[in-house]
């Protein structure tokens, strides 16, 4: 099947991108270096194509008390022009997909979710979401970029002449223009800096990637592909579906318990509410490499001369100038400032449990 292809992709032979497949798009690496991208957006500014993320409408008079059932995140904590992060769950207590909440209204909310789970996302939705619901796939109309980094805001303010922008929060939005049409302007991100996300149209969003290109000069902004990515989100801990959230793994075992406030019913309560009162199976961990070794996704992490877990997402940290990683492994064994060990090529590599994360959201704002 041939990789999806985004309306930046032009714009990325261009810029020189390096270009892979993920998630079933061609989708920019990098332009220039990891490293580079990495600290552009830690020290200035950085923007992101990530138009393949899916995009969701759900809305009607059920729409809230759908969505409820469905997440164990507790929906009176939303009003409109502010967005949740959550996650749908199954009935064993799994993590369906992990996404953001955007609630446009009373009975009309914005679901932003992973390309790959998009799908089966949507047939989820529609399977649980019956009564004065309706569900509405606009992945295919919509595309977006992220602009991160302390200089974010001094760049969008040239292009989004909006006087909400200077104020607004971390987790609210609210739409405004550019060229006439509508943006969704989000302060989220997944990088661990202070930033913003933009939806759009289609047919608009090459003139407002290269216009935020061309802002940004001043101010040292790159564009940034997935490498920088998700460094950026391995530093901040965040955890990333199908390395440290699964069908198999729990909101309590992949290291966003936190999402875990709802009072009232949803799927698999018992099991989450048991998990967070008790402990779950398995815990996340944050490892810093000992020596020069850098860590990678499903290789082994052993205490003791006992394999206790498996490296999720492992990699070279460009701030910490050092290898990396989170680990799903059995509860309990280990703490903070044990040693533990990693196999690397049929070799032990020491590794110290630390605390997390790598590095710590502040919100700065140049």
């Amino acid at each position: 099947m041939t990789a999806q292809r985004t309306f930046l992709y032009e714009d990325h032979i261009k810029l020189g991108a390096r270009m892979v497949e993920f998630a079933g798009w061609e989708l920019p690496v990098m332009y220039t270096s990891i490293i580079d991208e990495h600290m552009a957006v830690r020290q200035s500014a950085g923007i992101f194509d990530v138009s393949h993320m899916g995009e969701i409408v759900v809305k009607g008079r059920g729409a809230k008390a759908a969505l409820q059932r469905l997440i164990p995140t507790d929906m009176g904590r939303l009003e409109k022009g502010k967005s949740m992060y959550t996650c749908f769950l199954n009935e064993q207590g799994g993590i369906i997909d992990d996404l953001f909440i955007f609630m446009l209204s009373d009975n009309e909310y914005y679901l932003v979710v992973n390309a790959g789970t998009t799908e089966k996302d949507v047939e989820w939705l529609t399977l649980n979401c019956k009564t004065n619901v309706a569900i509405q796939d606009v992945s295919g109309v919509t595309s977006k970029i992220d602009l991160q980094g302390p200089q974010s805001y001094n760049i969008l303010k040239k292009i989004i002449k909006d006087d909400r922008l200077e104020g607004l929060q971390r987790f609210y939005f609210f739409t405004g223009t550019y060229k006439g049409e509508p943006v969704l302007v989000s302060q989220t991100g997944y990088t661990g800096e202070f930033g913003y996300e933009l939806f759009c149209i289609n047919n608009i969003i090459s003139r407002l990637w290269n216009d935020i290109l061309d802002a940004g000069k001043e101010y040292g902004l790159k564009p940034a592909g997935l490498g920088a990515r998700d460094t950026l989100r391995l530093e901040s801990c965040y955890s990333l579906y199908g390395h440290e959230l699964s069908e198999t793994i729990s909101p309590i075992e992949g290291g966003i318990g936190f999402v875990v406030n709802a009072t009232s019913d949803y799927i698999a309560k018992d099991i989450i509410e048991d998990q967070k009162k008790n402990g779950a199976p398995r815990e996340i961990l944050c490892l810093e490499m000992m020596d020069k070794a850098i860590p990678r996704s499903d290789y082994p992490v052993v205490y003791n001369k006992q394999d206790i877990g498996a490296i999720t997402s492992g990699g070279f940290s460009p701030l910490l100038k050092k290898g990396i990683a989170m680990a799903l492994v059995k509860r309990g064994l280990v703490t903070i400032h044990d040693e533990v060990s990693v196999g690397i090529r049929g070799k032990q590599s020491p590794a110290k449990v630390v605390a997390r994360p790598f590095y710590k959201y502040n919100g700065k704002r140049l």
